[in-house]
């Protein structure tokens, strides 16, 4: 039986990210770029490890619930701060949960 620890892990994606590539595809590619580097910047600069991308998704785990809390935090602050270039500001959903892993 192999050992289990407990980890943080954070899950994001963005929210109508179908109906934006659907309406706005061009404008969706560099957003999209903007996005995994703001979202991959918070996550390394609060102790987290993106182990899984999926199209616009990020699954990142931490070992203390504090880094996933402040990587969610300096994320949606960065977010809601950029110039989407034409674009509405895109949201993005954050889900954050403790547990045993193995």
């Amino acid at each position: 039986m192999s050992q289990s620890s407990t980890l943080t892990f954070l899950f994001t994606d963005i929210e109508g990210s179908t109906r934006l590539w659907d309406s706005q595809p061009d404008l969706m590619r560099s957003a999209l770029a903007r996005h995994d580097a703001i979202l991959r910047s918070a996550i390394d600069g609060s102790g987290g490890l993106v182990f899984k991308t999926v199209g616009d998704a990020f699954c990142a785990a931490f070992l203390l619930p504090t880094g996933a809390l402040k990587a969610a935090l300096e994320a949606q602050l960065n977010l809601a701060n950029e110039n989407w270039g034409g674009m509405d500001p895109i949201r993005v959903r954050i889900a954050i949960h403790t547990g045993e892993a193995a």
